[in-house]
């Protein structure tokens, strides 16, 4: 008898809005953006948590959170969202819409051509957010980046499974609103929990901590809504994604390192045992030991680096191009000894008119620094240093 057998699709591949790793045989998710799921091996992978150290001042990784929800919505997932910052539907009503029927080349294009129509006086500080300046290097790169691979924006995007009619990533607008129609179609797959009236009653009337609550309400729906992983038994139609915003900021009252590490235990346990992902975003006041302990209870971890508010100044060109750095600090290594990491490189992140972009830092060549006095000092007359005409200020005389 012979020992080959015929393989037989699994049943994991049914799951909307998910395909199979090519590396590891891991069913992946997408985060909502492309270079994200590059950056993490193709996507992010069932029954694991993406940590996101939050950039100062600015609002990048919130915006990260909502392309991870507004995924899901339009994958037809179920969507747990817990947030003390502000009301979770205020910040639902507020994710950016899906495009359809376009390719992310053509929105270039687009935020191309409504960067060309910005007057010419108006300057970096007066545009939009994310309309960064390009029109002079789009097409100057140095000679030693040439050779590194380009770094793609469209993995997956808008592919479709078999199976699925749900492409594996979409295209959003950012310039555009999730349809009420959209989120009334999604509100029975969806949990949103303002944690802030948890964090009231655990001061006034010594209840249960916000983090002691909010694992047992995880629990719970994991298992009413029967994403728990069960011996024997067929996968749920869809996916669980739990999107935490801003764990244990000042407004989910006093937490220790100790409380916010058996939280984070908890939830990969929670998740080792079900069909669900999760994102948490990590405030940048949180202390860097707490940081580091909550990144070795995560599966992934990018930091996100602002400009704004930066006490040490970068490079010009660094930062007339991108309005931060990004920096990939773990990836999924989860079933598997190693994971898919190819060169990464510096990388930088922007948000343009219409999306989120991560990209390839590269300062420009060098001596283009001097290219504005060589073209100053062009136009004087020539002549030599004795000569009558000559003023001097020509690097070329002698």
């Amino acid at each position: 008898m012979s020992s080959f057998k015929r393989r037989t699709p699994t049943t994991l591949a049914s799951l909307p809005a998910t395909r199979i790793s090519a590396h590891n045989s891991s069913v992946l998710t997408s985060t909502g953006v492309p270079s994200i799921d590059e950056l993490l091996g193709g996507g992010l992978p069932l029954h694991c948590s993406l940590l996101v150290l939050e950039d100062r001042f600015t609002g990048y990784a919130k915006l990260l959170q909502s392309y991870y929800i507004a995924q899901g919505i339009a994958s037809g997932h179920a969507v747990c969202l817990a947030t003390a910052e502000e009301e979770p539907e205020t910040l639902v009503r507020g994710l950016m819409a899906v495009v359809e029927g376009k390719v992310p080349s053509e929105m270039k294009e687009e935020e191309d051509d409504l960067d060309d129509a910005v007057s010419p006086g108006v300057g970096i500080a007066g545009r939009r957010m994310g309309a960064v300046r390009e029109e002079e290097d789009r097409m100057r790169i140095a000679w030693r980046y040439q050779g590194l691979p380009k770094f793609s924006q469209a993995v997956g995007l808008g592919r479709r499974d078999a199976d699925s009619q749900h492409p594996f990533c979409n295209l959003f607008d950012l310039t555009k609103r999730i349809t009420p129609a959209t989120l009334n179609a999604a509100g029975p797959r969806m949990a949103l929990l303002d944690v802030s009236q948890w964090a009231i009653e655990a001061e006034e009337h010594g209840e249960k901590s916000v983090f002691h609550r909010l694992i047992e309400y995880i629990e719970g729906l994991v298992d009413e809504g029967g994403f728990r992983i069960r011996p024997n038994a067929p996968p749920p139609p869809t996916v669980l994604r739990i999107a935490i915003h801003s764990l244990a900021s000042p407004i989910w009252g006093d937490a220790s390192s100790s409380q916010i590490a058996q939280f984070l235990h908890s939830l990969r346990a929670v998740l080792r045992t079900s069909y669900a992902t999760a994102i948490v975003t990590l405030p940048h006041t949180t202390p860097a030991t707490t940081a580091t302990i909550a990144s070795h209870l995560s599966d992934a971890v990018i930091a996100l680096d602002s400009f704004a508010g930066r006490p040490v100044p970068v490079h010009p060109a660094f930062e007339s191009q991108y309005h931060g750095f990004l920096d990939v600090i773990k990836v999924p290594r989860v079933g598997c000894l190693g994971a898919r990491r190819g060169e990464i490189a510096m990388l930088g992140f922007k948000v343009r008119r219409k999306r989120f972009l991560v990209e390839r830092c590269s300062l420009p060549p060098e001596g283009e620094a001097d290219a504005e006095d060589v073209k100053r000092h062009s136009h004087a007359k020539p002549g030599c240093g004795s000569a009558a005409g000559s003023s001097g200020s020509n690097p070329l005389d002698f």
